[in-house]
């Protein structure tokens, strides 16, 4: 990576359910000048380049992508086909990307992976018609690995994530994770908890947190991206 680039990395995934576009533009319009070439590199979630495309916009203009054109490779995996997108554009300039889940939609600033022996805590409420993806990106070259514990009552079970370099991973709380632990208080009612992630290997991993809130039917279904970190 040169020290006169911007590099973001992206959780994406495709229809009928998601939809995922970028937005490109400079942070200081004196910064960059004429216009902003910008390359974008697909993976799918074992970390396989899918994709490769090279696009430029004016610095003064935000340049929109529509991904869903360019990631026709990309694997299922917990029955979502997703992957990730990495971002290059030159130094002094930003990413963004927005991401629309049902009717919902959440736009996402650059991540701020987490490293070995770093730690993110996200809150959750179990229960009350609430299901939970949580989403993780391997954004570097080797293969991560973190450990996933969620604290809730007087438990906390752990597990251990691993993600293929420049993969992805998306695995539900509820059925993936606590379905696999003894105790299933948890399936009683609402119940307040917190997951801990935390970086095992030098690989930075980033992620998100997606509730998805139960209608009387799969289309009055209601969802929200939690926290990104």
């Amino acid at each position: 990576m040169s020290l006169a680039e911007t590099v973001s990395h992206f959780w994406i995934a495709n229809p009928p359910s998601f939809s995922s576009t970028l937005f490109i533009s400079s942070e200081d319009e004196s910064a960059v000048e004429g216009r902003i070439p910008t390359s974008l590199e697909i993976y799918d979630v074992d970390g396989v380049k899918v994709n490769t495309i090279e696009v430029e916009f004016p610095a003064k203009e935000v340049g929109v992508v529509e991904l869903e054109p360019f990631a026709a490779g990309l694997k299922m995996q917990g029955g979502i086909a997703h992957g990730h997108v990495r971002i290059r554009s030159p130094r002094g300039t930003r990413h963004l990307c927005r991401q629309s889940i049902g009717s919902s939609v959440s736009v996402y600033h650059d991540p701020a992976p987490v490293g070995a022996r770093e730690s993110a805590f996200i809150p959750l409420v179990l229960g009350g018609r609430r299901e939970h993806m949580l989403v993780l990106v391997n954004t570097g070259a080797e293969e991560g690995q973190l450990a996933c514990r969620f604290f809730y009552g007087n438990r906390s079970p752990e597990w251990t994530l691993t993600i293929p370099a420049l993969g992805s991973r998306v695995l539900s709380v509820e059925s993936e994770l606590l379905g696999s632990a003894d105790d299933k208080s948890w399936e009683k009612g609402a119940l307040q908890g917190y997951l801990r992630i935390t970086g095992r290997h030098q690989s930075a991993i980033s992620g998100h947190i997606i509730e998805r809130i139960l209608g009387e039917s799969p289309e009055s279904d209601t969802f929200r991206c939690l926290t990104s970190w």
